[in-house]
């Protein structure tokens, strides 16, 4: 398994990246909303459908952790930043 972290400066973008990782088969997805605040971390996990729209659109962005096998790494990767994502 490997992980990684990405920021996104817009909801859109990181809902759409959430969508694709998705339908890709990513072992999880955990959010942080709001990436200008790091100060006030709130993982929630997106496979179980934990994601709503409201606490996106609580803020302009957020972080995104993904864990996906080792031989699907790049591949997220690649989906994270097409959708705009910065990979920390």
């Amino acid at each position: 398994m490997e992980n990684f972290t990405a920021a996104f400066r817009s909801e859109h973008d990181l809902q759409q990246a959430v969508d694709a990782l998705r339908k890709q088969g990513v072992v999880d997805l955990q959010i942080e909303p709001g990436a200008a605040e790091p100060h006030q971390p709130m993982p929630m996990s997106l496979l179980g459908g934990g994601l709503s729209h409201l606490s996106i659109a609580e803020s302009p962005g957020g972080l995104l952790q993904v864990v996906v096998e080792s031989s699907r790494i790049r591949q997220a990767e690649d989906t994270v930043t097409r959708f705009g994502g910065s990979i920390e």
